[in-house]
């Protein structure tokens, strides 16, 4: 049987500070410290440094917690594969998210229908 490597490739890396960095935009777009959202999530703030930093890897549980608490998807932590493409530059601004989270708590499809064809006007328009 193969041995693992103890030190995981720089792709590896990449995505772990990738993901840290999403952590900390989304955290301080809803305005709260490390402190803050170390206590909701039970962990001590040296640990979520340590997340939003690369320098530890997020379980999956802990993942999902943090997603709960930052009201996101799990897909909004990670980069679209291909490239960068519309969900992701929507998901790259604070404006972009704040659309994003209001818009999943819209459920009457007229109303999502209509805020499309604003969305689309505008954009046309630019």
């Amino acid at each position: 049987m193969p041995r693992r490597s103890p030190h995981p490739s720089p792709e590896a890396d990449l995505l772990d500070r990738d993901l840290g960095a999403a952590i900390r935009r989304f955290r301080t777009d809803l305005g709260l410290s490390q402190h803050a959202l170390a206590a909701r999530l039970s962990l001590s703030g040296q640990q979520l440094q340590k997340y939003e930093s690369g320098a530890n890897r997020v379980s999956a549980s802990t993942l999902y917690r943090i997603t709960r608490e930052l009201d996101q998807p799990v897909t909004a932590f990670f980069p679209a594969p291909g490239g960068p493409d519309g969900l992701e530059a929507l998901l790259g601004t604070p404006e972009g998210r704040a659309l994003s989270r209001g818009f999943s708590r819209i459920h009457d499809m007229a109303q999502r229908r209509a805020l499309g064809v604003i969305v689309e006007g505008l954009a046309r328009n630019a």
